[in-house]
């Protein structure tokens, strides 16, 4: 379920902040009847988690809004940020032509944005669809299997993607084929800038553990938190270095090291001299007691 909340989040952001970009820069205007054939696929895609082959949390798990929303924010910022990259390559470059031979897109007079938008409908369902193999995986996501039933899910709709981008010439829709060749172009795209989203998903996890600020913070003299400035702990790793390096053995451990200081001590035996005393004065306050104490002082037998 937390994989499935954060994927949500990401294609949310992805969508919205992705078009919305598109809409303001170039005034392209995606069909809307695309976006409903993205969230059928992917939501088919996506329904068959509930059969994936997900290895469990090492330990207890709870709902971390904040990793769930940061990571969801951070990933569908980054794949929007790709579908802009990739819109102004196409048509403010003449990048993909050069490079690989295929059609120009580039900004003409007469732009209709008919084949921009078969092309930016595959990239964006191409590598949607592929972020729920980066969301489900707490290693690296093609390190972590995933189950038959989500792979075949993947490739049926990328399948159906790529045939709608390559084939289709629907005039309700305003999009046009882009043929085989921008196809692998887009593929190819996607495969490239796929591999950082598992990078992204580790620095967002590390950066919210806690241990990054800690870091930041205890290296800092200025900053830290320590006793004079951390100058004894600094002291102590400068001569344990200096006698490793000459060979010499580390001093002997003390003998109260890691067990209690010398105050827990103290109140141990500020304790103990309680107690004794206590049992003292039951002694001489009480008729057993006194006959205990008597028979103890006399070395009786009874």
């Amino acid at each position: 379920m937390k994989n499935y909340t954060i994927y949500a989040v990401s294609i949310t952001i992805r969508i919205v902040l992705g078009f919305m970009l598109l809409a303001l820069i170039w005034k392209f205007d995606f069909p809307p009847f695309m976006v409903l054939i993205i969230a059928i696929l992917n939501d088919g895609t996506i329904m068959t988690i509930s059969k994936d082959r997900v290895k469990p949390s090492p330990q207890p798990d709870s709902w971390k809004l904040a990793e769930i929303f940061a990571t969801g924010v951070v990933l569908g910022g980054y794949l929007a940020m790709m579908t802009v990259i990739f819109f102004w390559a196409a048509y403010k470059t003449d990048f993909f032509p050069r490079l690989f031979h295929v059609e120009s897109l580039e900004k003409t007079a007469q732009d209709d944005f008919q084949k921009f938008a078969s092309a930016v409908y595959l990239q964006v369902s191409t590598v949607s669809q592929a972020l729920i193999f980066v969301t489900r995986s707490r290693s690296w996501s093609f390190v972590e299997r995933p189950g038959f039933l989500l792979v075949f899910a993947f490739l049926v709709a990328k399948l159906i993607a790529t045939l709608i981008a390559v084939y289709a010439n629907w005039a309700f829709t305003a999009i046009k084929g882009i043929g085989w060749g921008w196809a692998g172009v887009i593929w190819l795209y996607n495969i490239v800038f796929y591999f950082p989203l598992d990078i992204i998903k580790f620095l967002i996890r590390y950066a919210l553990s806690g241990r990054a600020w800690n870091l930041v913070l205890e290296q800092r003299i200025a900053f830290t938190s320590k006793k004079n400035f951390g100058t004894e702990e600094r002291e102590r790793k400068w001569a344990h270095a200096q006698r490793t390096l000459h060979g010499l053995q580390p001093p002997e451990a003390s003998i109260f090291e890691n067990k209690t200081t010398f105050n827990e001590l103290n109140q141990l035996a500020e304790e103990a001299r309680r107690r004794a005393e206590m049992a003292r004065l039951r002694e001489v306050s009480t008729l057993k007691g006194r006959m205990e104490s008597v028979v103890k002082q006399k070395g009786l037998d009874i």
